[in-house]
């Protein structure tokens, strides 16, 4: 599966990219995923799984889903 790295968060992906493969043998905690890819948790302001709003530490994935994660965006 992949997950979709919106507003800063590719800036933690090793190759600074966009998309996040991620292979799931069985449903996972989001965080655990993120953690393990070393995704600052407090980085991450939304969630969006299958279109819908998730919350960070209660979503569990599943290699089905559809992924995306948004940092907070600033300006002025």
């Amino acid at each position: 599966m992949r997950i979709y790295l919106g507003g800063d968060l590719d800036f933690y992906h090793p190759q600074k990219e966009r998309w996040l493969a991620v292979e799931l043998e069985r449903p996972t905690r989001l965080a655990d995923i993120l953690a393990c890819s070393e995704i600052p948790l407090g980085e991450v302001h939304l969630v969006s799984i299958n279109g819908e709003h998730a919350e960070l530490n209660k979503a569990i994935i599943t290699e089905q889903d559809e992924v995306k994660l948004f940092s907070a965006v600033g300006g002025g």
